[in-house]
């Protein structure tokens, strides 16, 4: 399933096919000024492109203001290759399948435990079934980027606090099933791949994520900032409350141990005296404006931007997305947390609440299968926002 035609073989002709993926509509010429390539070896490359399929002409383009002939603009051929993302965690396993330019074949949530005695089987499942009705093209799959909720480092999953997959090695597991190149990274990392793939204006981005624990992705000067070993970024474990809340990371009073979707959930339980209380259950009684619910939603917001602060002084972006369920559900709170920021030094970051949500990782995972495939380091979709939200 994974193949490439000679015309994508040499390295010029990946840095061609980069920029038309990059950009749905672009000239020889402009692909000419962007790489550096005379225009000679740019139309000798593109001619391979469009005769193994993986490129089209689309039609002719407008004229420079020096008049002549209109250009003739190009665009990827989407069908040519598949990319297949997974987000695993505790409690479910999602997958997104799309073309290149991240337009969705099937997108699937499972609520299920995920462990290491049943992830590979959940993940080959879907591939096998996927590869059965997928019709010849030129690329065929290009990859399988899995999210982790968890620390990632060198394709190796290092420490999941909330179930076992580190205790398997995943990617040598799955290549040897699948036979397809196979990618893990940090669930918050890729949320911060897919924000940067749809955000053209800015260079140094965070995405804030809180779901079962708490990670911020980062980008700086527009590339991934992983650190030495794949720890940029947990900020769900620097310390909230000294000697507070164990955590599974061996530390105490860790930020998601307060802020994390499960542990505010926890916490009503404890506040109602009723362990069966689902999150459903939470978003019902704020917005039934019960006090002691509101009393602490606002403890929460207050915990939550402490944590959001320590890595807007830490990475000093421009932006910072927010992904959470609960902000979701009460996205009134994103208003709380600027006004805090406005009383700051931090007062010029921009927050964000995530259009992208749950799939956020998946199109992450999206671009992390387009970047190794193609060795570029930048994937940017030219898909808009209104067709991903109709992704569910």
């Amino acid at each position: 399933m994974f193949r490439m035609k000679n015309s994508i073989r040499e390295q010029n002709s990946i840095i061609v096919l980069s920029e038309i993926i990059n950009r749905p509509e672009i000239s020889r010429a402009m692909i000419s000024e962007l790489t550096g390539l005379n225009k000679a070896t740019v139309s000798e490359i593109v001619r391979r492109l469009i005769e193994d399929d993986y490129v089209i002409e689309i039609g002719p383009g407008k004229s420079t203001s020096s008049g002549g002939r209109r250009p003739i603009l190009l665009t990827v051929n989407k069908k040519a290759g598949v990319s297949i993302s997974f987000d695993v965690r505790y409690d479910r396993i999602s997958y997104l399948i799309t073309y290149l330019d991240g337009e969705k074949i099937d997108y699937t949530i499972e609520e299920k435990e995920m462990t290491k005695d049943n992830i590979v089987d959940s993940i080959t499942s879907v591939v096998e079934n996927f590869k059965s009705t997928l019709t010849d093209s030129p690329f065929g799959i290009i990859g399988i980027t899995i999210s982790i909720h968890g620390i990632v480092n060198e394709n190796k999953i290092e420490f999941t606090p909330y179930f076992d997959l580190d205790e398997i090695d995943l990617v040598s597991i799955l290549e040897q099933k699948c036979d397809l190149p196979i990618h893990i990274e940090n669930e918050a990392n890729l949320s911060a791949l897919a924000e940067a793939a749809f955000d053209y204006e800015h260079e140094h981005i965070v995405s804030f994520s809180a779901h079962t624990g708490i990670g911020a992705g980062v980008i700086l000067h527009g590339q991934l900032h992983r650190g030495s070993s794949g720890r940029s970024g947990e900020v769900g474990h620097t310390v909230l409350y000294p000697n507070g809340v164990n955590c599974p990371c061996g530390n105490q009073g860790c930020l998601e141990q307060y802020c994390s979707t499960k542990a505010v959930v926890r916490k009503f339980q404890r506040l109602k005296g009723d362990e069966s209380l689902t999150f459903d259950d939470l978003v019902a009684s704020y917005h039934e404006k019960d006090s002691s619910t509101l009393n602490m939603i606002l403890q929460f917001a207050k915990d939550f931007g402490i944590g959001l602060m320590n890595v807007i002084g830490n990475y000093d972006p421009e932006v910072v997305y927010i992904n959470s369920e609960l902000l979701e559900e009460i996205p009134e709170l994103i208003s709380l947390l600027q006004h805090y920021l406005s009383m700051t030094i931090y007062k010029n970051v921009v927050l964000k609440q995530s259009l992208l949500g749950k799939k956020a990782s998946l199109y992450g995972a999206t671009v992390m299968n387009l970047q190794k495939f193609l060795h570029v380091s930048n994937v940017e979709f030219s898909l808009n926002m209104e067709k991903v939200l109709e992704v569910e």
